[in-house]
Parts: structure tokens; sequence; C-alpha cells
């Protein structure tokens, strides 16, 4: 069984080209998968992450407080440094059982999925590895318009791995996803018509995958032992001949003297190099000081603990609560509009009126909605409800709660502008007010999550849904 590494950077298409590759009967190891099935309960790792890290990492139930020991790791590289050693043998061990289960079910090809393929070594368990390539605009582009994220914050997650155009250079094959998804299929296909003539003109067993990784262009020669390295045979003291007056009174060579000279010169420009480059850091140190203390003050976090109690009961994500709060109303609690909307979530007389009767409260009255506890917990029932009229998808349910759900409906209905009739990406809503009221939210959804809201562990399924448990 030849095994197939298949890897790409953010936002490039691998997801798409590993679908493809089940449809058609082929066994993927999803890298991802194991990773989340790692730390479920009865795993043997969650022992030793209490070891480390002590139960407050832990719920009552014994399952893994996963937010938590993310934010305990993240902001400590020596804590994730602990952790990533700790799984990776789990992770390696895991993986390397799934090939073995590939082979043993008698599979001509297996696929390792895994996003970090160069990264983490594990090309060294492929016979051969494709990766899928975008040009850098275009991967930009697609991630913007998939995650919400501004210029920068998209830059920042190309740049956090590999580029797109270093892991094709180390790869064996690359797949151009750059154009329509039929063509992406013919070119994984015509891959699939090499292996199998490859396969088939093979006579001699598989080289192991050691053995194919010496061979690459880049791979590193293996060191010589000592008793095959040259030993150098020292002159006899016996013949040599003793120095005379004149040679005592030798004077330096200009060749050494030239030498010592360049030595020193070089010496002061590293010198050098070392205090401008010290400086440098420095000027970077306090730029981002500056540009964290300004984030601060543009994103805080108020009422925090009504925004989790709530998007707890009604299955939301607390940072996507948070950055509609933001957007609706700057954490004013008495924020009226002048069409007479109030409160943190600016909820409409009707629509609050409304809300009550389905959450059967009591000697309600509008006034109520001044309250921070009852408008958001008023907004995030509203926003559980869009979500589930819109499968989840954060677009919708942002431009729905802005300019209401008859003209989401037009604008689903319009195959322009939704190519399935219940999602809607930020390119596609027409130019005004709630295209860019959603561009904004969708901006700080992504913001609070990184800032207050420490995302899973280990990489979450990125399906853009606004759960507790989905990704940004």
């Amino acid at each position: 069984m030849r095994v197939i590494g298949l890897t790409g950077s953010i936002a490039c298409g691998k997801s798409t080209v590993s679908a493809y590759l089940v449809s058609h009967g082929f066994p993927v190891i999803d890298g991802d998968r194991i990773s989340r099935g790692l730390t479920a309960p009865g795993s043997p790792v969650l022992e030793e992450i209490r070891r480390a890290f002590g139960p407050d990492v832990f719920y009552g139930d014994g399952t893994l407080n996963r937010r938590r020991l993310g934010r305990l790791v993240f902001g400590d590289p020596a804590s994730r440094k602990v952790l990533d050693d700790m799984m990776a043998p789990y992770l390696l061990r895991e993986t390397r059982r799934q090939v073995d289960a590939a082979a043993a079910s008698g599979a001509p090809l297996c696929f390792l999925d895994m996003p970090l393929l160069f990264e983490k070594g594990y090309d060294r368990l492929c016979d051969t590895v494709w990766t899928v390539w975008l040009p850098e605009k275009v991967q930009l582009e697609r991630l913007m318009q998939r995650d919400g994220f501004t210029v920068e914050e998209a830059m920042d997650r190309i740049r956090s791995v590999l580029s797109s155009d270093e892991k094709a250079a180390r790869a064996n094959r690359v797949i151009d996803n750059s154009g329509p998804v039929e063509q992406t299929y013919a070119i994984v296909s015509g891959l699939l018509s090499e292996e199998s003539a490859f396969m088939a003109r093979s006579q001699s067993p598989r080289r192991s995958a050691r053995a194919q990784q010496d061979n690459r262009p880049d791979a590193v020669p293996p060191v010589p032992p000592v008793s095959a390295v040259p030993q150098v045979m020292e002159r006899p003291a016996s013949s040599s001949r003793k120095r005379t007056p004149r040679k005592a009174e030798w004077r330096l060579p200009l060749w050494l003297k030239s030498s010592l000279v360049t030595a020193a010169a070089l010496l002061m420009v590293g010198i050098t190099a070392f205090l401008l480059m010290n400086a440098y850091l420095k000027n970077c140190r306090d730029r981002h000081a500056e540009e964290q203390a300004n984030i601060d003050r543009q994103y805080p976090l108020l009422y925090r603990s009504m925004i989790e109690e709530s998007a707890t009961e009604f299955n939301l994500s607390p940072a996507f609560v948070a950055a509609v709060i933001r957007n609706e109303s700057s954490f004013n609690p008495r924020a009226e509009s002048g069409v007479g909307a109030r409160g943190l979530m600016q909820l409409m007389p009707d629509t609050a009126e409304w809300i009550a009767g389905k959450l059967r409260v009591t000697g309600y009255a509008f006034e109520r909605m001044y309250d921070a506890a009852s408008n958001i917990r008023f907004g995030c029932w509203y926003l559980n409800y869009l979500s589930g009229l819109y499968m989840g998808d954060p677009v919708a349910v942002t431009a729905a709660y802005h300019a209401g759900q008859g003209q989401v409906k037009v604008w689903l209905s319009d195959p322009l502008l939704s190519e399935n009739g219940y999602s809607l990406p930020v390119g596609s809503l027409p130019e005004g007010p709630t295209k860019k009221y959603a561009g904004r939210v969708l901006r700080d959804y992504g913001i609070y999550q990184e800032k207050y809201f420490m995302p899973d562990l280990l990489p979450p399924d990125r399906d853009g849904g606004l759960s507790a448990g989905g990704s940004q």
C-alpha cells in the first residue's frame, strides 16, 4: 500500500480534495479528527494532562475543560510546549495505527490528511506528498470571504504556517485549486491514474518511507561513522627541526595580519547588527503593546457572565453575542435608537413583546429592555431562532437581525446572491448598510473569539456555525 500525504495552507481547498477522495472510496486518515479524539472521555492522555496542569482544567464530571486549558497554554509558551510534547507520541501512535489498519484492509492507496504535515514531520510516513495550492492573493480573498476576516487578520493566519508556495516546493505533486472545482477534480483524477500506472509498473517491493525520504533531493545525507572519516596523521616530534634564533624573531605573515583585520571588522559588523536588531525588536514590542492597548480600548467585554449564561442557554457562541452587542449599542444598556429599539441588543417593542411570549415571561413590560440580563437573554433567544431558520449561517443570521427576515428571504431567493438558498457570503450582499453591518459583526466575532473566548485547544471543524462549539 502506498501512503500519500495530503496537505495545504489555510483556505486553499484541502478539505475539498479530501472529500472527493472519500467519495471515491479511498481511506483518508484525518489528522484533525485524531487530535480531537485524544482528549475525549476515557483517553489515557487525560490523566497526563491532569498531572501536568492540575484538576482546575477539568469539569466536575471529569471531562476536559478545553477552554480553560487553552487559556493556560496559549498564554504561556512553556506550558504550550509541555502539552505539545505530551500529545505528540499519542498523535503519532494513533496515526500509525490507522495507516496499518488501512494496509491490513487491502487498500492500494491511503491518504494522510494533515494540515501541518511538513511542520510536524509526518511527511516521513508518506511515500509521496500532494499539496493543494492557491496564489496568495486568491487564498487571502477566499479566507476573508469565508471567515469574515480583515486583511490583517487573514494575513496573520496565513503567515502562522508554511506558505502555499513553500508547501508546493516541498511536495511531490501540486494540485492547483485556483480554477473551478471541476478542474480541481480533474487534476486529482489524473494524479490517481498516475498512481495506478505507477503501481502497475512497479515489480519490486515498496521502498520504506525512510528509504524514499533519503532519496528526496532535500534529504540530509547520513553522517558517516567515525571510522570512515579520514584521520590526520601527526608528524613525529623527533622529525621537527629546532628553531634557530633567527626564526625565533619571526614576524606575523601578511596573510595572517589581513585575516585578523578582516575578523575584527566582521566582529564589529556583527556587534553593530546585534545592537540594531535589539533596537528594532524593542520598537516592535513597543508597537505591539500599543496596538494591544488600542484593541483593549476598542473591544471591551462588559456583562461577560450574563453573555456567557444566555449564550449557553441558547447554544450560541458568546463571542458572536458580544460582537452583536458592540455593534448595536457599544455595551450601553440605556441605548435607544431613533426608531425605538432599546437596550444592549437594540430590540424593537413588537419583537421584544413577541419574544416575551415565547419565553413565557410574566409581568413583561418594555421597560425591562433597559435591564442588561433581560435584554441579553431576549436577544440571544432571537439569534438562536434566526440560526434555526438559516441553518447557522452567520451572514444570513446577522443580515436578518439588521434588515429583517423579509429582506433576507428576498436575497436568499436570488441565485446570484445565494447558491443554496440558505446561506449568504458577505461579498454577495448588495452594497449598503446591512453589508457593512454584517462585515463589522463577523470581523468583531473573530476578534472577541481570539481575545476573550479562546477556541478549542485542538482544531475545530471549520463549519462557520454560530453554536458554542463552532469555529470562528
